[in-house]
């Protein structure tokens, strides 16, 4: 269902004017209307684009209370305007599911899935074989090497990637949550074992067009764009499997390679950059623990 109004961020301004709700709410609605706008870039909010906004701040280890108070948002925006709200029955049970599992959470609590763990849990999906288990090991060291948010995964082409003569590969995103005008990425580099299953998924698979990462049917029918829930699922699985310890979700691979980058001592503004983000803020945050290591008592009262 299509809210028939102007995007949520604009309508927050509505909020503004409204005696009985207090300044604090106001503003923390407004706040949360207007990084919904950013994330859906100008698509439409529907029942189905709220849930997955919602498993989205649940990536990225937002507590339970920021997804109630966006729905709650929302819900109150469109009440105000006299028009249903998007919020339906795939919201309540994402909000459910967030309020069961993620209930006592903060932001930064998601646990980072680093290099070598990425690398161990590429490597296991590629021995099992077989179609799911090459897409789930392209998707994984891709996800590790480029930083990916899982709804850039997703969202790659064949447009989007470049195979290197020397073996290693290079890719666009296209579709980045803070690219709104739609841009593009530079390059982001992909290292030769990376590119080496993403060639062995895309050769078994018979994809030289379109969409890189698909669903897999049965009888090994490979058709339709990988969902973000779905690639979700496939990151978690895998890395449970290969014995990763810790909170794994989506967004895993994209802070522990952020992590690792801390570790073999690349600043913040460099961490920024693989990874796109808006500001320094968000890897310095996941890099926290690593970066104190080579802060200045680190290094000058222990000449680490």
């Amino acid at each position: 269902m299509t809210v028939p109004a102007p995007a949520p961020g604009a309508t927050a301004r509505h909020l503004l004017h409204q005696p009985a709700m207090s300044a604090n709410t106001r503003r923390a609605y407004q706040s949360a209307l207007n990084r919904l706008d950013a994330w859906l870039a100008g698509r439409d909010l529907t029942d189905g684009a709220l849930a997955d906004y919602l498993a989205n701040l649940f990536d990225a280890g937002r507590g339970y209370g920021a997804a109630a108070q966006l729905v709650a948002a929302v819900r109150r925006v469109c009440q105000e305007l006299g028009i249903p709200s998007p919020a339906g029955r795939r919201t309540a049970r994402a909000l459910e599911n967030y309020r069961r599992h993620g209930s006592g959470r903060c932001v930064g609590q998601v646990g980072g899935v680093r290099w070598e763990h990425a690398d161990l849990v590429s490597n296991l999906a590629a021995q099992e074989g077989g179609l799911a288990g090459l897409r789930d090991a392209a998707l994984v060291a891709v996800a590790s090497d480029a930083l990916l948010r899982v709804s850039e995964a997703v969202a790659l082409d064949m447009a989007d990637l470049d195979f290197q003569p020397d073996g290693t590969g290079r890719l666009i995103v296209r579709q980045a949550k803070t690219d709104q005008a739609a841009a593009g990425s530079e390059p982001l580099f992909l290292g030769e074992r990376t590119t080496e299953r993403l060639g062995d998924w895309l050769t078994a698979a018979r994809i030289d067009s379109g969409a890189v990462f698909r669903h897999i049917r049965r009888g090994g029918r490979v058709e339709g764009r990988l969902s973000a829930r779905s690639a979700r699922a496939v990151i978690t699985r895998r890395a449970r499997a290969a014995g990763v310890s810790g909170r794994v979700s989506g967004h895993s691979l994209r802070v522990g390679a952020a992590q690792s980058l801390a570790a073999s001592g690349a600043g913040v503004v460099e961490m920024q950059t693989a990874g796109r983000w808006a500001s320094p803020r968000m890897p310095a945050h996941y890099a926290a623990g690593e970066l104190a290591a080579r802060g200045a008592v680190a290094r000058y009262r222990y000449g680490r």
